[in-house]
């Protein structure tokens, strides 16, 4: 079965949001880095569990906060998938279909995937901090390796996000 244009852009904001993405040749910052890092980069990969379930994986490099900055997804050779940039006025997404903006960074995310994402959530969770959101639960138990996960175990879509930083 074919997947449509518009849910492979969902799921690419996901992970955009969820890890708001990047390109495969950056310096490095992971959680060891301090508790007020602000650049992430690595792998992640997304499964939301909607009929048909789906699925996304991509490079991705993350800087800044939920207030501003940016998010690139590439392909494991470098190719950049989506590019999103946000500020307090403003959200932009680029993917080769085009350019989306929105006022704010959630309403972007609510447009483009259909759900509301735990954007400020990610970025205490990146920087080994518990933030509460739910019905999104994170394990931050391997953080310290550089391994993160969030589960959304209610439904619809149930969705779970794993997340391996570069070392």
């Amino acid at each position: 079965m074919k997947t449509q244009p518009h849910r492979v852009l969902r799921l690419l904001v996901v992970f955009a949001i969820f890890l708001i993405a990047g390109c495969a040749s950056v310096e490095r910052a992971t959680p060891s880095s301090g508790p007020d890092s602000s650049h992430w980069h690595g792998r992640l990969a997304l499964k939301v569990y909607s009929t048909p379930v789906q699925a996304f994986s991509a490079n991705f490099d993350l800087r800044g906060s939920a207030e501003s900055g940016s998010l690139t997804l590439s392909t494991s050779l470098g190719n950049t998938l989506a590019r999103m940039q946000w500020s307090p006025t403003t959200a932009t997404l680029e993917t080769s279909n085009g350019t989306r903006a929105s006022t704010t960074l959630s309403a972007l995310v609510q447009e483009v995937t259909g759900t509301d994402l735990p954007v400020a959530d990610l970025f205490a969770w990146l920087q080994g901090r518990n933030s509460a959101s739910p019905p999104w639960e994170a394990d931050l138990s391997e953080i310290d390796h550089g391994r993160l996960t969030a589960r959304r175990t209610t439904e619809p879509n149930a969705a779970e996000l794993k997340v391996l930083l570069d070392r």
